[in-house]
């Protein structure tokens, strides 16, 4: 357990996950308590009608997500390279991509509303009496659609920047204002479900304010500038954010589908009720997946781009672990606490034996669920985007779609709530049978999961991958480093010089770094033959040291003065330093 804690990518990827994690729990229990107040104190028909906005807010969040993932992929690549003033030109493309779409979606929501209704499955004709508290609630919910769309791209991006507090204190003043205004709505202000909408917008432009707080900083790593945007950022950006896109919009196209196939098959409201508790509570669960995923996406593109494949090994492995865990935890507690959940909202013995029964279901999907999700956006940060379009649109949109259909023409309300499990465990199956005919046999290492392409990160041979924790292990990697560039045909200068520079860089970690947890300081160091160049990389959770920016600093004639730095500045052939995630990334690179 200690070794685990050591770990540079578990200190890194968990508390990114947890943030990612609280994130979005704050956004979906804000909705769910508009849910159960619009239900307490309005009207089920209000309530019911909110729930079908679900597709809409959907659709806003779509977009949001394009920009943020496509942006976060090439960011991420950029980071794993150390070129920071590329990825600090991707951000601020991002951020003027999404003040664009928000504007467009401003203007379609005040002068075209029947429209995007219409797209919800609701018409005016069909369901007359839930149309008026529909176009209430895009009213007061539309004012907040810029604040929605710059904190989806913000937040992930200041997670890379360390300020990891301040995407969780913006969350935190989200879910607070979000709750504070709905109770002051239906107790005092008494706007109806208007009120509902704008007390979401409101609390959704307080957390971007806290968001941009960051900026103030003058150590951030990321910040706006319009002086190296170019058109290639939006090809980057489409590029890598369109697997998202596909993503979403599969999402929608099932919520669309199922949206009518229940309003087809429910006989009454009540059903229609239980669907939506199902829906809030599977968004709070599926929270805990995104974090993952997200955190995931992020920290594997990272990777990807330095070739690094042990490190994506490692990756791929902890954050798997991770959602098995939550699965286990969480889906035994949801089927156990099921009734208990259905009577926050309603008393209506109805709606609660429907609700009961939706919720159970998706608790039972909940693992095959986690891990269909991470495992996505793992391949969208490699770029595998055959795979994920193939995952998304059987796992988002045919498979849940077909199985509602069948299983609502049979079953009713009942059998469409009983699709998501049912569709989820379908899913699994299916992915593994694909990978059975892929590799010919019964996947059995950790790689036959990982879709890498061939020669990923060069062979075993020319790729050194230790943990550094002690001084003897600097000295004992500093003699296998210069053995390891000899095998590779590096001449004995190189080979010396590549000695020194891990001895060197390597204890200065050791001897001089502030670790970050109480548990020590822990360095991933890796060695590999790039093509012409020999690459030295170290990789640490300590306080941020920047060694080119000390060495300007502190630059001086004295030669007594810093002369394991000064020496490697003046000796390597280029040296990269990025500091993400909390963590140091330093490239030094030997020509051959």
């Amino acid at each position: 357990m200690k070794e685990r804690q050591n770990d540079v990518i578990a200190c890194m990827f968990l508390p990114a996950a947890i943030v990612m994690i609280f994130s979005q729990i704050t956004g979906v229990v804000a909705n769910i308590i508009d849910g159960v107040v619009t239900s307490r104190f309005l009207s089920a028909d209000a309530y019911s009608a909110v729930s079908l906005m679900g597709p809409l807010v959907n659709i806003v969040f779509l977009f949001a997500s394009f920009i943020s993932i496509g942006g976060q992929i090439v960011c991420s690549h950029k980071v794993g390279t150390g070129k920071r003033d590329e990825a600090d030109a991707v951000f601020s493309f991002s951020v003027l991509f999404g003040l664009g779409i928000a504007a467009v979606f401003v203007i379609l929501s005040i002068f075209f509303p029947s429209f995007l209704f219409y797209i919800c499955g609701v018409s005016v004709n069909k369901r007359p009496e839930l149309y008026g508290y529909m176009l209430s609630y895009l009213r007061g919910y539309l004012i907040g659609i810029p604040a929605v769309i710059l904190v989806q791209i913000l937040s992930p991006f200041l997670v890379m920047d360390n300020g990891k507090k301040l995407v969780s204190l913006s969350a935190s003043v989200l879910c607070i204002v979000d709750i504070a205004g709905d109770l002051f709505n239906v107790l005092f202000f008494h706007g109806g479900v208007f009120g509902m909408g704008l007390a979401t917008s409101i609390a959704m432009w307080l957390q971007l304010i806290v968001l941009m707080l960051h900026f103030i900083r003058r150590d951030g790593y990321f910040r706006f500038s319009l002086k190296s945007l170019t058109f290639s950022h939006l090809k980057d950006i489409t590029k890598n954010g369109s697997l998202s896109f596909v993503k979403k919009l599969a999402t929608i196209l099932r919520d669309l589908a199922t949206n009518r196939i229940n309003l087809f098959v429910a006989v009454t409201t009540a059903a229609i009720a239980a669907k939506g508790m199902q829906s809030d509570l599977n968004m709070l669960m599926f929270c805990f997946s995104i974090g993952i995923g997200r955190t995931l996406l992020t920290i594997s593109s990272m990777y990807y781009g330095a070739s690094d494949k042990e490190g994506l090994k490692r990756v791929f492995a902890y954050a798997m672990k991770l959602c098995l865990l939550f699965a286990a935890v969480f889906g035994v507690l949801l089927f156990f606490t099921a009734p208990l959940l259905s009577r926050i909202y309603t008393d209506d013995p109805e709606v609660i034996a429907l609700s009961v029964f939706s919720i159970r279901c998706m608790a039972l999907g909940l693992g095959p669920d986690a891990i269909s999700e991470a495992y996505q956006d793992y391949l969208q940060g490699i770029q595998n985007r055959k795979m994920v379009n193939i995952m998304c649109f059987a796992e988002r949109l045919f498979i849940p779609v077909t199985m509602a259909a069948i299983l609502g023409i049979v079953f009713g309300s009942k059998g469409i709530m009983a699709s998501v499990a049912v569709g989820k465990l379908l899913l699994i199956l299916i992915m593994f049978i694909v990978l059975c005919f892929r590799k010919k046999e019964i996947p059995k290492r950790l790689e036959d999961y990982m879709f890498l392409p061939s020669g990923f990160g060069g062979s075993a041979e020319d790729n050194l991958n230790v943990r550094i924790k002690t001084m003897q292990d600097v000295v004992r990697e500093s003699k296998r480093a210069s053995d390891f560039c000899l095998a590779h045909h590096v001449d004995k200068r190189g080979a010396y010089l590549m000695s020194l520079f891990v001895e060197e860089m390597a204890g200065n970690i050791v001897r001089h770094g502030t670790p970050r947890n109480k548990n020590g300081i822990c360095v991933d160091y890796r060695l590999y033959v790039d093509q012409n160049k020999v690459c030295l990389s170290l990789r640490d959770y300590c306080e941020a040291f920047d060694p080119m920016k000390y060495y300007k600093i502190h630059r001086s004639d004295d030669p007594d003065k810093n002369i394991g730095i000064r020496m490697v500045m003046n000796l390597a052939k280029e040296i990269r330093y990025v500091n993400t995630f909390n963590s140091n990334y330093l490239f030094i690179y030997l020509e051959l």
